[in-house]
């Protein structure tokens, strides 16, 4: 079986974290198929020596205006730049020649399009122009801009039904799919993977990266990674940590966005500067020493005013791997396999109070820390390696391909 995967976010080297999940995805699926990567052109792709093949196309001159993807392409998560607005058709109509010729060369036998726009609207198109079966998965903002907006909800009913499966990282993000009036007969929520072979715990010596942000020795380090913008909900974490500036705590917040500036000044107001430090983005070559710095990793996502919400964060399963306990709030893909109060805290979103609870529980306790980190290292071996995920995707491609 030939499986081409479109995307139009993907990791441009090897230290490259944007969409670095879908890097790992292929490589799940290379273990039992062939696969081929369509993703668009960027000139800072370099990537080599990879078990499945990448092609770019363009959709646009001069190169430098190729700018969709790659975290560029809505401002906070919750409007198209207005640049989008001019890009996408184009990108939509070289992306589907591009897939045909793809399709054609290399007699591709499914198709597996990450986010319903562009993507499965591309694959939709190929898909009638050459009778090759497309599926879907949903990350998380299609899905929102989907239930956002009228018309792209209409569009991505049609692209939906006529699909032969329907994956997300997130029951949450799936039902907003399926309440348009959408159904399957392979549907499933089935998380990104992780590569458990590099994601594990290490006793790495940190002492550069705890003398780069001023943390002592015996400070206990709470740890979250994303984009800054209100669907991560940053702000509520800032507002809980005031409850903790007596204790021996570091916050990280790590990652760069349109709202780095206004949580920072955030910060400021709160008198926690020496509280919460803003890192930047990690370099992938990095990441696994941060989550073995990490005590406690959180994920204090919320809903935002516009209806936009995170799907499944994959840094929390990253985390996990690496013994890693989790607080995370009760909207979000990762809290389907946490176990309240067993390897990690379900919070309710925007609840500063509970957020306050569950790390004071984690902060006082090095034995609850350590029990639920080690329960979590087995879940993530158990379920989420990328062997597992890509076996469970490969099998629902067979089964549509016989069907």
């Amino acid at each position: 079986m030939k499986i081409i995967v479109l995307t139009h976010t993907f990791p441009r080297d090897n230290l490259d974290s944007t969409a670095a999940f879908m890097k790992e995805f292929c490589d799940g699926l290379s273990f039992y198929e062939k696969v081929l990567v369509l993703t668009p052109y960027d000139k800072q792709f370099n990537r080599t020596n990879d078990p499945f093949k990448l092609i770019t196309y363009k959709y646009i001159w001069p190169d430098r205006l190729n700018l969709l993807g790659y975290s560029r392409t809505m401002e906070a998560d919750q409007f198209l730049r207005k640049r989008a607005y001019f890009l996408i058709p184009f990108l939509s109509l070289f992306g589907t020649i591009a897939l045909i010729k793809v399709i054609r060369k290399y007699k591709i036998d499914i198709i597996n399009a990450h986010w319903i726009f562009p993507n499965g609207f591309i694959a939709m198109m190929a898909s009638i122009f050459t009778g090759t079966p497309y599926t879907i998965t949903i990350p998380g903002t299609d899905a929102y801009l989907a239930y956002r907006y009228r018309l792209l909800g209409f569009i991505a009913k049609i692209i939906s039904i006529n699909a032969k499966a329907i994956f997300s990282n997130s029951s949450f993000n799936l039902k907003r799919i399926l309440d348009l009036g959408v159904n399957s007969k392979y549907l499933g929520v089935i998380s990104y993977p992780v590569d458990t072979s590099k994601f594990r715990p290490f006793k790495f010596d940190l002492t550069e990266i705890r003398d780069r942000h001023g943390i002592k020795k015996d400070e206990i380090v709470i740890l979250a990674v994303g984009r800054m913008v209100y669907k991560k909900g940053y702000d509520y974490l800032i507002k809980a940590m005031k409850n903790f500036k007596k204790n021996n705590v570091k916050l990280l917040l790590a990652g760069e966005g349109d709202l780095k500036t206004r949580w920072i000044n955030l910060t400021k107001e709160f008198k926690l500067e020496n509280k919460i430090l803003f890192i930047g983005n990690i370099k992938r070559d990095e990441i696994l020493r941060y989550y073995n710095l990490a005590d406690i990793m959180v994920a204090p996502s919320i809903i935002d005013k516009l209806g936009n919400v995170d799907g499944g964060p994959v840094t929390n399963f990253e985390s996990m791997a690496c013994g890693k306990p989790q607080i995370v709030t009760n909207i979000l893909g990762i809290a389907d396999i946490i176990k309240n109060g067993v390897n990690g805290f379900i919070v309710p979103q925007k609840d500063i109070k509970s957020l306050q609870v569950a790390l004071n529980k984690l902060i006082n306790s090095r034995i609850l820390r350590n029990k639920m980190g080690m329960l979590n290292r087995e879940l993530i071996k158990k379920e989420v390696t990328t062997k597992s995920i890509g076996k469970k995707y490969t099998q629902v491609f067979h089964k549509v391909l016989s069907a």
